[in-house]
């Protein structure tokens, strides 16, 4: 019995180096693996939206994501730019569709966008008043 004790804690215990190391090259080949393999993700989108001078936003935007696929490399560089969705919003766009077409990915990302959400987007928008010149002494036009 002693000496199947001692014979397991020697072989769990000698060697170490050479253990860590295999153990360290088996993670980083892994991880090389997995960078290659094709996947999906949900990744945010960043909405760059050009407003008319006639309305603001009332509060923040919805979140808007987008379904895309990729090698996994791929899909890391998006995380540091993000994908954008362009628009100019006019008085009456308060609701608006969104197409996996319509978001933009960085060109040095080889990714494809597959599907977005929510697929309706609803803007808090609010009119702003118009300014209006009242005419005082001071800055009446003299004849």
């Amino acid at each position: 019995m002693v000496s199947f004790k001692r014979q397991l804690t020697s072989a769990v215990t000698e060697h170490l180096p050479v253990k860590f190391s295999a153990l360290f090259f088996a993670i980083v080949l892994w991880v090389i693996v997995r960078s290659e393999e094709p996947s999906e993700a949900w990744i945010d989108v960043h909405l760059a939206l050009t407003l008319d001078s006639t309305v603001t936003m009332a509060s923040q935007p919805p979140a808007v994501q987008a379904l895309v696929s990729g090698r996994g490399r791929e899909l890391l560089k998006l995380y540091s730019a993000l994908p954008q969705l362009r628009r100019s919003i006019g008085v009456d766009d308060t609701v608006f569709a969104v197409h996996p077409a319509d978001v933009n990915t960085s060109s040095e990302a080889d990714v494809k966008v597959l599907d977005v959400r929510p697929h309706l987007v609803r803007l808090p928008l609010a009119r702003t008043a118009p300014v209006t010149v009242r005419p005082t002494r001071a800055n009446r036009i003299s004849p």
